[in-house]
């Protein structure tokens, strides 16, 4: 039966008009639905899930190494731990029709365990202010947060999920109280971050009213190169009863007082000599890094500094430090679909003064047997990895650890410097 035109414009018109129809009933849902969240929130009594985001990330494995390595001990070791927690303060703060504020937040992290040891410290801790007077270039984090210089800093914290070797780099990094502004990321190929810090490794301490300054810019001049270059000074460190204590870290050292925090012997120049004054005048830090990102291919980081610690005594315990790192990470993508999941990864490093007569302490670990006489240390590590899930990696690491030391140290000090080889195999999650 052949339906009449008139007829079927009809049942178009009606069918135009149901889905109208629908499409009100859901808008005023929704209306309702903001009102009742809006009610809410004027109450006090809102739903916090909708401000508030909880976060974690653990790594536990097998962990084994030599006599003299960071991880002497064949064992079952929680290794990182640490748990995150994000807070929407405001949107749109304005000053009648001045927009002040886009985005107001807070983030906290819980540094439970590090590097297998119990710390149960506070991390990031900070107000974030972003898009001030509607700019993507003026944003401010206000508390304790990382220090932003290189590019080693991003791998710890949230940053540590994604790092692909169980070890850490030497690379500059610690968290510190203080202002830091910057532009937000994506906003052109440059942008900057600066930041004041009080600067001194402990919680909450400023040992002196000098204060550290940061500044690293960098550029994207194509999607796949990411530069950078940074600076940082510190000013006065320490006082007449406490030792300097900076709060830059590189690896697993920072700058201190010569000879402060072990009982070994220092030498210099092939002789025993003294302990350094508590002060330093001041430190200061100059990086450069590259980075090529061939997304689902390979991924390349070449890295470079000089840290100087000027002593309050003349030159003779001053320091400088040199590091470099070099690190390439194929991932499976490149040979197939099926291999996408898995990645394989070499990195060399080195830390040192490269001076055989002017030795300092690279590894706070090492404290208690080689202390201030430590020339270099030389990391040569490879991994493997599989990212079972988007949140669940498996790596197995293997690190080569040579560390040198400057001429005149005894024989029983050398000797704890022979084996320094370590492995580990990890699992770690994060949500």
């Amino acid at each position: 039966m052949l339906v009449r035109p008139a007829a079927a414009d009809e049942a178009a018109l009606q069918e135009k008009i149901d889905r109208l129809e629908r499409r009100v009933v859901e808008l005023e849902n929704q209306a309702s639905s903001r009102e009742r969240a809006g009610a809410r929130e004027e109450s006090g009594s809102f739903d916090w899930t909708r401000r508030i985001r909880l976060g974690g990330s653990a790594d536990v494995g097998l962990f084994g190494g030599g006599n003299d390595s960071p991880v002497a001990s064949d064992g079952f070791d929680v290794w990182d731990a640490r748990f995150f927690l994000d807070a929407q303060l405001g949107q749109d703060v304005r000053l009648q029709e001045l927009t002040l504020f886009r985005d107001i937040g807070l983030s906290f992290e819980w540094d439970l365990v590090r590097i297998g040891n119990l710390q149960n410290d506070v991390g990031d801790l900070y107000v974030d202010f972003q898009g001030a007077l509607g700019s993507n270039w003026l944003n401010a984090q206000v508390g304790r947060f990382q220090i932003p210089v290189g590019e080693a800093y991003l791998r710890y914290g949230k940053g540590y999920a994604s790092n692909p070797f169980v070890s850490n780099s030497f690379g500059p990094w610690y968290w510190d109280e203080g202002v830091k502004v910057y532009s937000l990321a994506g906003e052109g190929r440059f942008g900057y971050v600066a930041s004041i810090e009080n600067g001194d490794t402990a919680f909450n301490v400023d040992s002196d009213s000098d204060k550290q300054l940061t500044l690293k810019l960098f550029a994207d001049p194509w999607r796949w190169l990411h530069l950078s270059v940074s600076a940082l000074r510190s000013g006065d460190l320490g006082s007449r009863n406490s030792p300097a204590s900076g709060s830059l870290w590189l690896g697993e050292s920072w700058a201190r007082s010569f000879g402060a925090g072990t009982t070994v012997t220092n030498y210099q120049d092939g002789v025993a000599v003294a302990d350094g004054p508590n002060r330093l005048r001041e430190t200061w830090l100059i990086d450069g890094d590259a980075i090529v990102d061939l997304e689902d291919k390979a991924r390349l980081w070449l890295g470079y500094g000089q840290y100087h610690l000027d002593s309050t005594n003349g030159t003779f315990y001053d320091r400088t430090l040199q590091y470099w790192i070099a690190e390439l990470i194929l991932h499976g993508a490149w040979l197939g679909e099926p291999l996408r999941p898995f990645y394989a990864g070499v990195r060399g490093q080195s830390l040192g003064t490269t001076d055989t007569d002017k030795g300092y302490l690279l590894d706070f670990r090492r404290a208690s047997t080689l202390g201030y006489n430590m020339q270099q240390q030389l990391a040569l590590s490879g991994v493997l990895g599989w990212d079972i899930t988007e949140w669940l990696r498996l790596r197995a690491e293997y690190t080569h650890l040579d560390i040198d030391l400057v001429r005149g140290v005894t024989q029983a000090i050398r000797q704890d410097a022979r084996d320094n080889d370590y492995w580990a195999v990890e699992l770690g999650g994060h949500f």
